[in-house]
């Protein structure tokens, strides 16, 4: 087990990847901090696989910390509901969860993403149960020189309307929906 303390929520947050069996290295203030042994920390950062059902388990963790849209306390301006969506889609985003901030990043900057990191990645024991892959030094270093700043500082864009229903003329064919004339 690390030397290193981290508030419970955060671990919190860990444990409830873990128990989901979500596949992720741990990138930003968290990794830096455990290899620093200390240090202010805010949320956690994770770049996880981005195969489909890794995608879907992920969902499922940040559905279980009752995740919504935004970052620091502050809700996205434009919210939708991304449990039915496909977070490889709207990412890179961040969430407010009941634990921490969890900022996601499928291809963090500077890096080809879960299987350029994990490579050099390592597990590092922080508390029981909570086992995270962390990236390696260099790794975060590439991520920090990538010049891109604060990966996650802004909520994700806003996404297309959906359509008006109520503006199609009941005679138009509507997709999933024909009609009988």
């Amino acid at each position: 087990m690390s030397d290193l303390e981290l508030d419970p929520t955060l671990l919190e947050a860990l444990r409830t990847l873990q128990q989901h069996d979500v596949e992720y290295v741990l990138v930003g203030d968290v990794a830096q901090a455990i290899y620093d042994h200390g240090g202010f920390v805010s949320g956690v950062a994770v770049a996880p696989a981005s195969y489909g059902r890794n995608a879907e388990r992920l969902n499922g963790a940040l559905q279980a910390m009752d995740a919504e849209l935004g970052i620091a306390g502050t809700p996205a301006v434009t919210q939708f509901d991304y449990r039915r969506m496909d977070l490889r889609e709207i990412a890179p985003c961040s969430f407010i969860t009941r634990h921490v901030d969890v900022d996601v990043n499928f291809d963090p900057p500077g890096t080809g993403g879960y299987r350029d990191l994990f490579d050099e990645a390592s597990h590092v024991d922080l508390a029981p149960g909570v086992r995270p892959l962390v990236a390696a030094p260099a790794d975060l270093e590439r991520i920090a020189r990538s010049g891109a700043g604060a990966p996650y500082a802004q909520p994700p864009p806003a996404l297309p309307p959906e359509p008006d229903v109520e503006r199609w003329p009941e005679h138009d064919i509507q997709a999933g929906r024909p009609t009988r004339t």
